[in-house]
């Protein structure tokens, strides 16, 4: 019966724990087992509208790098993330840099929370079937697609801000980060 008893707390917190990393699976950088998109294939093209109406296409943004970042707003690890994408937005936009943040929540939960928080980047709406079809398992996912199209890292939980400036910065033809 003692047993028992230290088993359920532990599961507890292994789940507490694994949600805190991530809502959802998690895994490094690249972990094919999680996507059937592999780094180097061509991202699959989709069409959705942003939060004022519009189309957005993926192969129209070709010869800008574009992050694809699946989120919501309940998903804390997504929220945390929102002050270094409105960054790397600010910062590389002008270069060639494209965010596109992806949710599958109702528009208007969508528009309340990017005014509130000031998300200065693309929002997408209805998400579900593009999410299925890049193999998204949990949030935060992203996807880093270059000027051609192709997949160049996807990033499973929390995107390393290191990393993931380096790789833009190559990507755009930058010089490296002093």
């Amino acid at each position: 019966m003692a047993a028992r008893g230290v088993r359920w707390p532990a599961a507890v917190l292994i789940a507490a724990l694994l949600f805190l990393s991530g809502c959802g699976r998690s895994g490094a950088p690249g972990d094919a087992a999680a996507s059937p998109l592999r780094n180097g294939d061509v991202a699959p093209d989709f069409e959705m509208t942003d939060l004022g109406g519009d189309t957005v296409k993926l192969s129209a943004l070709d010869g800008r790098v574009r992050l694809l970042d699946f989120w919501a707003t309940w998903c804390p690890p997504c929220r945390e993330e929102i002050p270094m994408l409105n960054e790397l937005h600010r910062q590389y936009g002008e270069a060639g840099l494209s965010i596109l943040a992806l949710s599958d929540e109702d528009a208007a939960i969508i528009q309340e929370f990017a005014s509130e928080t000031r998300m200065a980047y693309t929002n997408l709406v209805d998400a579900s079937t593009v999410a299925e079809r890049y193999g998204v398992l949990g949030l935060p996912t992203a996807f880093l697609v270059d000027r051609e199209g192709k997949i160049v890292e996807t990033f499973f939980g929390a995107k390393p801000r290191a990393a993931l400036e380096r790789q833009i910065r190559t990507l755009l033809g930058l010089e490296p980060a002093a």
